[in-house]
């Protein structure tokens, strides 16, 4: 099993637990480090606590116990400023919470000008930069609704990369998507991954994670049950639960890791 600590950890989760109200267990005792620019890939049947994890690092839900630190900063418990750490924690949702009364344009400056109180000229010309990037210059004046499933995925990507995050969680982003627009949108997970962005991804995309991610953490019942490098969890899982769960997959053609985004 891969080590849960790591030299240069950004993101430390110390026996995390969580509880929701009907006394379901969220996160069941969940210990493991983030350095600065890994990847790392959460994967788990449904339910097992992949989301509820990413949403207690982002302060969406309330941890009963455990801690969680930021570059060293306790961001768990009382006092805890959540306007100022999610400009360094960015995270991207399953849907694409986009706002339908402004152009994509509009979607990206929000943040930047009313947030993080920028230069309109500055913050408009990196937004410009970044929709080139991801093959959207012709959109900036684009409509939320006028846009695929795809292009509203990249935009939201793109939304979270204008507050400049330390740290990028990634959550099923690909799960609301057609078949074809998969592709365009894990290009760009892949691209920012080639260019050192630290980033907790949680999909089901097991190809993706196997070319995408440094460490690969496998989830059950609100817990990590294992944790590898893609290589030997893929080929060499370590438990008789991940052989399972990876038995109801097929690998086909995975990304390859270094690509830029389309």
């Amino acid at each position: 099993m891969a080590q849960l600590t790591s030299d240069n950890p950004i993101l430390q989760l110390e026996d995390v637990r969580q509880r929701y109200p009907n006394g379901h267990v969220g996160l069941d005792g969940v210990s493991f480090d983030v350095a600065t620019s890994e990847v790392v890939a959460i994967v788990g049947p449904s339910g097992c606590g992949k989301s509820t994890l990413l949403r207690c690092v982002n302060g969406l839900e309330t941890i009963a116990g455990g801690s969680i630190r930021l570059d060293g900063q306790v961001i768990t418990g009382p006092g805890v400023r959540w306007e100022l750490i999610r400009q360094r924690v960015g995270m991207v949702f399953q849907e694409y919470e986009l706002f339908p009364h402004l152009d994509v344009l509009g979607n990206l400056l929000l943040g930047p000008l009313k947030v993080a109180k920028e230069e309109r000229t500055e913050a408009t010309a990196r937004a410009l930069g970044l929709l080139e990037r991801v093959g959207l210059a012709d959109r900036a004046d684009a409509w939320p609704r006028q846009l695929s499933g795809g292009q509203k995925q990249r935009v939201a990507i793109i939304r979270c990369l204008m507050m400049r995050p330390e740290l990028l969680l990634l959550d099923e982003i690909t799960a609301s998507l057609d078949p074809e627009m998969v592709r365009e949108v894990l290009d760009v997970v892949a691209g920012l991954a080639a260019d050192g962005m630290t980033m907790l991804i949680v999909t089901h995309e097991m190809s993706f994670a196997r070319a995408v991610a440094d460490r690969v953490l496998f989830m059950d019942a609100g817990r990590v049950i294992e944790t590898a490098s893609p290589e030997r969890f893929f080929n060499q899982p370590a438990t008789d639960r991940a052989r399972q769960f990876l038995a109801m997959f097929r690998f086909d053609g995975p990304p390859q890791r270094g690509g830029a985004p389309s």
